[in-house]
C-alpha cells in the first residue's frame, strides 16, 4: 500500500487500508474495535465522509494501523487539514504536511497543482515565455503588464519547469503538450481562491495602468428569482468554452491576456414571495 505521506485525504488512505485488508477477512467491526469505537461501522461512516474524527479519535485510528513517527505525524495534521474549514488554516496545515514530507523525500499528490495555481505569473508566464526570444528575467518583467520581482518570476519559472509545463532549451523556453489536471481539488482548491483573488485585484489596478482601448471591463446589476441562478451559470461555462475555442484556433500568441468573469450576489434574499427583475 502507498505510504500515508502520498495521500492529500485521510479518508482515502484509510480506505486503501482497509482494501488492501479486506480479503484476508479484515472487517469494519475490526477495524473500528481496533480503533477502540464501539460502533462497528463507525469508521465505515468516516471513510464515506459521514463522520469525522476528533484529535483524540484521530490517535486511536493511527494506533490500529501501526503508524508510528513521521507517518503519525502527517497523519495528525492531515485529519485537521482535511477537516478544517477556514481556508487560511488550511494551507497552514497543508504547509506542515509538505515540510514533513519533504524531509522524508516523498511528493505528495497535488503539489505540483497548488504550486501552479499558487501565483498569477504561473499561467501568464506559461504562455508568455515560449514567445520571448530574450529570457533574461529583467526582460521578462519588462513584457509584463503588472510588476513582479525577480524572485517571483524565478519562483514561477522553476514551478513550470518543475512541473514539466515548459521546457528550457538553450536558454529558450517551449510550452509542452502536458495539460493541467486539477485531479482531487482539495490540494489545488487551496491555492485557486488565492489565484482568482489575484486576478480580480490585476483587474481593478488594469483600470488605471491598460488604456481603454487595450481592455474591456463591463458589468450588469440585476435582480433574478433563483430558478434563473442555474441557467445564467450554464450560459457562462458556454461563453468560456466558446472563447477558448477561439484561443485554441492558432498557435500565435502576440500577447497574453486574462479573461474574468464575475457573478456573484450582492444581496441575501430579499422576499422568499419575489420572483425577481432585471435592474
Amino acid at each position: 500500500m502507498q505510504p500515508v505521506m502520498q495521500f492529500n485525504d485521510f479518508r482515502e488512505f484509510l480506505k486503501a487500508f482497509y482494501a488492501e485488508r479486506k480479503p484476508s477477512g479484515f472487517s469494519y467491526r475490526e477495524f473500528s474495535k481496533l480503533a477502540g469505537y464501539r460502533s462497528p461501522v463507525f469508521l465505515k461512516l468516516v471513510i464515506e465522509g459521514k463522520a469525522n474524527l476528533s484529535e483524540a479519535g484521530a490517535e486511536r485510528v493511527a494506533n490500529a494501523i501501526g503508524l508510528t513517527g513521521s507517518d503519525l505525524l502527517y497523519f495528525r495534521f492531515l485529519v485537521q487539514m482535511n477537516q478544517e474549514k477556514n481556508a487560511a488554516k488550511k494551507k497552514e496545515l497543508f504547509k506542515n504536511l509538505r515540510e514533513i514530507a519533504k524531509a522524508n523525500q516523498v511528493k505528495i499528490v497535488g503539489e505540483e497543482q497548488y504550486d501552479y495555481y499558487e501565483s498569477w505569473l504561473s499561467p501568464v508566464l506559461r504562455e508568455a515565455l515560449p514567445q520571448i526570444q530574450e529570457n533574461k528575467i529583467s526582460q521578462i518583467a519588462n513584457k509584463l503588464t503588472f510588476e513582479s520581482s525577480t524572485k517571483e518570476i524565478r519562483k514561477a519559472i522553476r514551478v513550470l519547469t518543475d512541473a514539466g509545463f515548459l521546457r528550457e532549451e538553450n536558454g529558450h523556453f517551449t510550452q509542452t503538450d502536458r495539460r493541467l489536471s486539477t485531479g482531487n481539488l482539495e490540494m489545488p482548491s487551496l491555492a485557486i481562491r488565492d489565484m482568482h483573488r489575484q486576478m480580480g485585484e490585476l483587474a481593478v489596478q488594469s483600470l488605471e495602468k491598460v488604456p481603454v482601448a487595450e481592455r474591456d471591463i463591463s458589468g450588469l446589476t440585476f435582480g433574478i428569482p433563483e430558478k434563473s441562478f442555474d441557467r445564467i451559470r450554464a450560459e457562462i461555462a458556454e461563453f468560456r468554452r466558446r472563447i477558448a475555442n477561439i484561443a485554441a484556433e492558432t498557435n500565435e500568441t502576440d500577447r497574453v491576456y486574462r479573461l474574468n468573469v464575475q457573478f456573484f450576489p450582492l444581496t441575501q434574499k430579499l422576499n422568499d414571495n419575489v420572483e425577481g427583475g432585471a435592474a
